[in-house]
Formats: C-alpha cells, structure tokens, sequence
C-alpha cells in the first residue's frame, strides 16, 4: 500500500507529509517496524511505539506527529483503495468541512460484517443521533488541524472513529461524508469478533453515561 499511496502523492504535487504508525506490542515478532523504516525520508515520517492501546491509541499517535494542517487517516490494509486518501484531502478543500468520513456505498467484506456494521450504526444513531450520518466507522478519516486541537480524543480502541464524529457533533464543526468502496481483505479474517462488538456497547453506553 505504501509505494503506490506515495507514488499518487509525489504526482499529485500537492505539498505532503505521509506519517507511517507502525506501533508493536512488545514480545511479539512483529516485522512492520523494520519494513516501515525503509521508507523513512524527507517526506516520510515513522512512528514506531510499543503500544500502549488499541487502534485508537495508534491513531492518536499519528496524529500527535502529523504537522499538516488537514490530515487524513487511512488504515494499511488496502481496504480502502489509497487514492481515497488525495480524494478527500481536495474535497475536504473544496467544501471547508471541519471533518469528513468515509460512506461505504458498496462493501465486499462480507455478509457477517455488514451485519454487524448496520446493527452498531442503528444503535449509534438512537443514542447519540448523528444528524444524517452514516456509516460511523468508515474510513478514510479526515481532520483539519483546528478540529483536531479542538477535539479531546481519548479512546484507545476502535471506538475512535465514534468517538471523532460524537465530538466534532457536539462542538458543532462541519461533518462531510465521501462515498468510499471498501474492498475484500484476502489477507487475515476480520478483526470485528464478539468481544470488538462488546466493546462498541460499553464504549457507547460509557459515553452516554458521561453526556448524561
């Protein structure tokens, strides 16, 4: 995913930083730090951190050492395809939003993980409302910088995404969706298992408690 995302950025000549979060847990055999390393250069940025959380905490942890002023996050799966990352940051340009999200409007991950998606946003959107909005979880994830100081995220799991969209809603900054495909990933099984869906629940029951 690495060559062809920095590829389509050089070409771009738009003026970028690409942040590589290679986080590991320590005592695991785990090769990503080394490989990232070996793009590091003037324009690529690595952070490599024994982990201290989930995706979320590795999320925050890239954009902690981003430094421009509209950042947009991708996972390194290649689910989303990587020009979905140059798309964003011109319509985020284009339309001044605060925040924007991905909207999967065609899925080929599978019937279990549509299912589970479709139950979480129903219960997503009755507890917290979400003004429209679907599709919480869908990435790429874009931030402007000032959205990004403005916000306090804290979640060191999954619930980052929700939780991006549940404060950007309650500061009243302007949220923008992008229709996104979201590709087959023949490479692992799916990280979404019951104790990720146990999680969403006290996750979502944990920050209505806290509103309330």
């Amino acid at each position: 995913m690495i060559e062809p995302l920095q590829r389509e950025l050089d070409e771009s000549g738009v003026n970028y930083e690409l942040v590589l979060v290679a986080n590991y847990w320590p005592g695991q055999d785990d090769t990503t730090p080394a490989i990232v390393k070996e793009y590091e250069g003037k324009r690529v940025r690595i952070v490599s951190k024994e982990k201290a959380g989930g995706m979320g905490w590795d999320m925050r942890t890239g954009f902690e050492a981003a430094g421009g002023e509209i950042m947009v996050a991708i996972d390194g799966d290649s689910q989303n395809p990587t020009e979905d990352v140059l798309h964003m940051y011109r319509l985020m340009r284009q339309t001044g939003v605060d925040v924007m999200k991905g909207l999967r409007i065609a899925r080929f991950d599978g019937l279990y993980r549509r299912t589970i998606s479709m139950g979480y946003n129903f219960i997503f959107r009755a507890v917290f409302g979400a003004r429209g909005l679907w599709d919480i979880n869908g990435k790429p994830k874009g931030l402007t910088r000032a959205a990004y100081e403005r916000l306090n995220l804290r979640a060191d799991d999954w619930f980052i995404d929700a939780e991006i969209v549940i404060q950007a809603q309650r500061l009243g900054l302007r949220i923008g969706e992008m229709p996104v495909v979201f590709r087959r990933n023949d490479e692992r099984a799916s990280f979404v298992r019951f104790s990720a869906i146990w999680e969403f629940v006290v996750n979502i029951v944990r920050y209505r408690l806290r509103r309330a």
